[in-house]
């Protein structure tokens, strides 16, 4: 726990160990709105290179919507000289969420994702820019996780009950899993505009999308003049930046624990199995994907944390950590410096890990 003057400072290198208090909202959980713990939480404070500018006499608003079947929530602070008002940002921010699910949404008929699952193998399919931003990122993380994060697992999805397809109750045919696709992210080459369609490969991006959604709000609110500090939640995907005006940061909790964190340039993001879930002869199936299985994860990780400057990129580190399971997990999170929260199951119980680089946020 640390100790910490009431405000930001004004100079010199700072770890920003800010008092807690005040409204949070929750990582993970899908309406935004955090409750006070119980006990004592477990404050988790990054070190920032040099303390955020505070503006004293900036105003606090909010607005909010529902995009991918989940909510969405801005909240700013910003100077009443110099900002226009919430109706052009909020205007903006609608269609950039809109933009997004029409062209990444696997549940649309008629969006480009659904465009380029079902175009033919061998064939080029042209997709828009932001798409091919999110492809690139998804790709990314592939490599760096091995395929633990793999955006090919579109048919395993389906087959599990957790896509767009409707399927029978229970388990799948094990003739069915056995037959899925194997892997195939390392074939997928994008070119100038758009990529060849391999064969047997579907597209799921619902792994990184509603984290580069965070993301795009959050570049929106930063470029709207005025605005000196926002907290962004797309559906539990949270981005902070800036402070505000009373020189707090802009708290967020992790949903079922105790710890609570200072998001100001960062990042988070919880993947688990307490959401899109289903329990079959007592056994839980989370609709994360393991695609080395073609079946939900089975790694005894019951939910991953991860801060990161982007949240696309933390929204799919979450993903491939429950998938890796507790060692590979924490092995990874060391050798890449990574931020995470681990919640494992064993015994009847859940125990929470912490990777080394959130330890030194304690």
């Amino acid at each position: 726990m640390k100790d910490a003057p009431p405000a930001a400072s004004q100079g010199g290198r700072s770890s920003l160990a800010f008092p807690v208090y005040g409204e949070g909202a929750v990582c993970g959980a899908n309406d935004g709105r955090g409750n006070p713990a119980a006990k004592e939480p477990l404050v988790l404070i990054p070190d920032l290179a040099e303390p955020p500018a505070l503006h004293r006499t900036a105003q606090r608003l909010s607005f909010a919507g529902e995009a991918f079947a989940t909510t969405w929530r801005v909240r700013l602070c910003a100077d009443p000289a110099r900002f226009r008002g919430p109706d052009a940002l909020r205007a903006a921010c609608a269609a950039r969420l809109s933009r997004i699910d029409a062209e990444m949404s696997p549940y649309r008929k008629d969006s480009d994702l659904t465009r380029f699952n079902r175009a033919a193998a061998g064939e080029f399919v042209a997709l828009p820019a932001l798409t091919m931003q999110v492809l690139q990122g998804a790709l990314e993380i592939a490599a760096l996780t091995g395929g633990a994060f793999d955006p090919t697992v579109l048919a395993a999805v389906e087959l599990w009950g957790f896509g767009a397809r409707a399927v029978p109750e229970g388990l799948p045919d094990p003739v069915d899993v056995a037959a899925l696709p194997r892997p195939r992210w390392r074939d997928l080459a994008p070119g100038q505009g758009g990529l060849i369609k391999p064969h047997d490969a579907g597209l799921d991006l619902c792994g990184i999308a509603k984290g580069f959604a965070v993301d795009e709000l959050l570049r929106l609110c930063r470029a709207e003049p005025g605005v000196t500090a926002t907290l962004i939640e797309v559906g539990g995907e949270l981005s902070g930046w800036g402070v505000q005006p009373d020189g707090q940061p802009w708290w967020v909790g992790i949903e079922d624990t105790d710890a609570r964190a200072a998001l100001c340039g960062w990042a988070v993001a919880t993947s688990g199995d307490g959401r899109r879930a289903f329990r079959h002869a007592g056994r839980l199936y989370s609709h994360t994907i393991d695609a080395a299985t073609g079946a939900p994860a089975s790694s005894g990780v019951a939910s991953a944390t991860v801060f990161d400057p982007a949240c696309w990129r933390a929204d799919a580190l979450a993903t491939a950590l429950i998938v890796m399971g507790e060692a590979y997990a924490l092995q990874f999170a060391t050798e890449h410096d990574l931020p995470c929260l681990l919640r494992v199951r064993a015994g009847g119980e859940v125990r929470t890990r912490l990777s080394p680089r959130l330890e030194s946020w304690a």
